[in-house]
């Protein structure tokens, strides 16, 4: 009589091994997006917050003029995120992507910024559409920058359009502009010029004026 041998051979260990393994890897991806889109919602929240405080703040003053980043941590903004320094004029803020942001008024003072520097460039669309009902003008730094202002030297305000604009005296690839002061929403070739190319890293300003 012939016997049965009973257990698995190498080739069906090998495949089992391999099916776990997948299922694994899909739970860890799965995962990770889960809790960056939950960054996402984090930092676009928080950003808003910050929005709403500094804008209430300066709405009986004719312009943003002083404004810094250890004012607006005074104000109450950013309290979800890490700050380090609060008190002093070195004060830093590190948003849930682990990268930099800064708050400066743009020239004249009737319009003012909040960049982030260093947000996944796989996220570049979604932050955008998060961020456009609450800015008035959305620029895009392809690979950030490392200093949180600089972009301060960069944007062109025109307050009789208004408008912003990419001056001469940014170094390296250009800003892209997503949405300007003139405009309601995001439009899509906006969108898609402003995230393609946008590095590994991206930085994001978010700008509000007094003339919107």
């Amino acid at each position: 009589m012939r016997k049965n041998n009973s257990g698995y051979t190498l080739v069906e260990l090998s495949v089992v091994m391999a099916l776990a393994g997948m299922i694994v890897l899909g739970s860890i991806a799965g995962a990770t997006s889960l809790l960056d889109q939950h960054r996402i919602n984090e930092l676009s929240a928080e950003n808003a917050d910050a929005i709403k405080r500094v804008n209430e703040t300066y709405a009986q003053l004719p312009s943003y003029g002083g404004l810094s980043l250890r004012q607006a941590v005074s104000f109450g903004a950013f309290k979800q995120f890490i700050i380090n320094q609060r008190a002093t004029d070195r004060v830093t803020v590190t948003h849930p992507f682990g990268g930099a942001l800064g708050v400066a008024p743009l020239t004249g003072g009737t319009a003012w910024g909040l960049y982030l520097n260093a947000i996944p460039a796989r996220y570049c669309a979604d932050l955008l559409f998060q961020s456009a009902p609450m800015a008035d003008a959305l620029i895009v730094f392809p690979n950030g920058m490392d200093n949180p202002i600089g972009w301060s030297g960069s944007v062109v305000f025109d307050a009789s359009v208004p408008a912003v604009s990419i001056g001469p005296s940014f170094g390296g690839a250009a800003p892209r502009i997503a949405k300007n002061l003139s405009q309601d929403d995001l439009a899509p070739a906006a969108l898609a010029l402003a995230c393609t190319g946008a590095g590994n890293n991206f930085g994001l300003l978010l700008l509000k004026s007094k003339l919107r």
